[in-house]
């Protein structure tokens, strides 16, 4: 393994066994470019292939920064749901981007048998599992993965809630994204004109100029159609 990574030694809250798994040093995630629903494009490595942590003893796998963050009767079912079926795989060296995939279906899985995982949670899964797929140009998938986070995007802003280091202006921009990226015109035109008119347009201009240029967009195609 290059000097692009490190390693970090972590405890499975599921099985208490240690294990190393593999990050991206920050002074190596030089970003190339971004689309406009937020995947980042990366100059060499890309972090979003090590984002999810995977037991190699046990097959428990969440998103890195929540791994931790289970409790006694989720960690006791997701053991008892996928131990046995467990062939050890270890995901703690350099990942291929089919590893990477594999490392957030586990973690899509495992979130799916607790009663602990919030919207926000799956969401964050879902949108790395499309940005991946994207890269892949497996526009099937992608969009399939990209219909289940707007599912739960909705969830949350029908809650009142947003996603972690969101506020409710991107929600609803990213919201009328996703519905123009998956073919939902008029829906998508919607969600536009909520961030055009929402109360803090004046304070988040760089996401009311992405709508209006996505709203255009939409607009053309329309007329196109």
């Amino acid at each position: 393994m290059d000097s692009s990574f490190y390693r970090v030694e972590v405890d499975c809250p599921v099985c208490k066994e240690s294990f190393a798994t593999s990050r991206v040093r920050s002074k190596f995630c030089v970003v190339e470019s971004r689309d406009t629903d937020f995947c980042v494009y990366y100059k060499g490595c890309n972090p979003i292939f090590y984002e999810a942590a995977v037991c190699p003893n046990c097959g428990y796998a969440a998103l890195y920064g929540g791994f931790s963050e289970i409790g006694p009767e989720d960690a006791k079912n997701v053991h008892a749901r996928i131990a046995g079926k467990w062939n050890g795989r270890d995901f703690g060296g350099e990942r291929s981007i089919e590893d990477a995939l594999d490392a957030y279906k586990l973690s899509l899985y495992c979130s799916q048998l607790r009663k602990d995982v919030t919207a926000d949670i799956f969401t964050s899964i879902c949108m790395r599992m499309a940005w991946l797929y994207r890269i892949k140009k497996d526009t099937k998938e992608e969009n399939r993965f990209l219909a289940h986070a707007l599912e739960h995007y909705l969830i949350l802003y029908d809650r009142g809630d947003t996603p972690e280091k969101m506020d409710e202006i991107t929600l609803i921009y990213l919201i009328g994204e996703l519905n123009r990226r998956l073919g939902n015109a008029d829906d998508a035109v919607i969600w536009f004109s909520r961030v055009v008119s929402h109360e803090m347009a004046k304070q988040k201009p760089l996401i009311v100029r992405m709508a209006r240029e996505q709203w255009s967009v939409v607009r053309n195609t329309i007329k196109r159609g």
